[in-house]
């Protein structure tokens, strides 16, 4: 993952390069996905031709980045969907912190109520979530995990390092349940598999046979949660 610079903003730009002749011309698309521009690069291109070609897409680029850098704030009268299950956020003048109503199916934010404090709250719900899918799918592998982190980032759903920590991105508490758990198997696979080999993608599948179905609503939706 390399990171480009428009329009005074860092993106980053995902290069795949191709190996083989299947790729007979550098190709750039916008992936929901891993939010980032990806890059196809045919083999023997070098690093001149890229950035020329960088330069050539500068008004598709920035014209993307606003796509992608849109922020949704969220208000009251929104409609939000937590963990999968629908909410309205409504103001609530005697509370001082966001706070969920299950009985009525409300986000009561107080009137001086922060974009950043919302976040803190939603990222607290999303640990209290999420932790359980991660360490549930490390003990059915039978893998060891040192640490669970939850991360505010622009750029992917989650990670694995090699020290056993999984950083997941917070915003999945915006994602069905059962897409945020696939998520969070995905990255307790890679404490078996450090790669995306046909191993990897055998024992996702064992353990969330749907999966597929889950990238496809995060290729899909992934942009419109990123901008919370």
């Amino acid at each position: 993952m390399s990171t480009i610079v428009f329009s005074g903003q860092e993106q980053d730009i995902l290069i795949k390069r191709k190996p083989n002749l299947r790729a007979k011309r550098l190709s750039l698309r916008v992936s929901a996905q891993d939010n980032a521009f990806v890059l196809t690069v045919p083999p023997r291109t070098t690093d001149s031709h890229i950035k020329a070609f960088l330069v050539r897409c500068t008004p598709w680029i920035e014209k993307n980045l606003k796509k992608m850098f849109h922020v949704k704030h969220l208000v009251p009268g929104e409609d939000i969907l937590l963990h999968g299950a629908p909410f309205q956020c409504i103001l609530d003048p005697l509370r001082r912190k966001p706070m969920l109503c299950i009985t009525t199916q409300t986000l009561r934010l107080p009137p001086r109520c922060s974009q950043s404090a919302l976040h803190d709250f939603l990222k607290k719900m999303a640990i209290e979530k999420l932790t359980p899918y991660v360490v549930k799918a490390s003990q059915t592998l039978g893998q060891h995990l040192e640490q669970v982190r939850f991360r505010d980032t622009k750029s992917r759903w989650g990670s694995c390092s090699a020290q056993k920590t999984i950083s997941l991105n917070w915003r999945l508490i915006l994602a069905p349940a059962d897409v945020a758990q696939y998520v969070c198997i995905h990255e307790a696979v890679h404490l078996l598999h450090m790669n995306h080999s046909k191993a990897f993608w055998k024992t996702v599948e064992e353990l969330c046979p749907a999966y597929r179905d889950h990238k496809k609503w995060l290729k899909a939706h992934g942009f419109s949660l990123m901008r919370v």
